[in-house]
C-alpha cells in the first residue's frame, strides 16, 4: 500500500494587499538669487489601508483634524525619508496615495516592524 498524504488540508489565508504609495518631502529654500525654491522628493513605498478607529476618529475631530486614513508600512520604508533640518531629524510631511496626496498628521509604531501613518 504506497503512502499518502494526511487527509487534513489546512487553509492559509493571507491578506495583505500592498499598494504603492509615495513618501513626499517638501523643502523650502531660496535660490541664488534670493527667491524662495520648493524642492519635492518622492519616495516609492509600499502600504496597507487600515481603517481609522471610531475613538481616534472623534478625538481628532474634537481638535479641528479630520483623519481621511490610516496607512501602514514598514519601518524601514519611513526611515527613508528622514532627512536633518537644521540639527532636527524629521519625516516625509505629506503621502500620495491613489491619485491624492494626504499631510501625515503623525505616525505610530504598532509593533517592531511597522508604523501606522495617520492622514488627514
Amino acid at each position: 500500500m504506497p503512502w499518502r498524504y494526511p487527509v487534513i488540508i489546512r487553509r492559509w489565508v493571507v491578506i495583505s494587499v500592498d499598494e504603492e504609495a509615495k513618501l513626499l518631502i517638501i523643502t523650502n529654500s531660496k535660490d541664488t538669487d534670493g527667491f524662495p525654491v520648493t524642492e519635492k522628493q518622492e519616495i516609492p513605498v509600499f502600504v496597507r489601508q487600515k481603517s481609522v478607529t471610531r475613538a481616534e476618529f472623534y478625538e481628532a475631530l474634537r481638535s479641528n483634524i479630520q483623519i481621511k486614513m490610516v496607512l501602514e508600512t514598514r519601518r524601514e520604508d519611513w526611515e527613508l525619508s528622514a532627512h536633518m533640518v537644521g540639527k532636527k531629524k524629521e519625516y516625509a510631511s505629506q503621502i500620495e496615495y491613489d491619485g491624492s496626496v494626504y499631510d501625515i498628521v503623525r505616525t505610530y509604531r504598532n509593533d517592531k516592524s511597522m508604523i501606522e501613518i495617520i492622514c488627514s
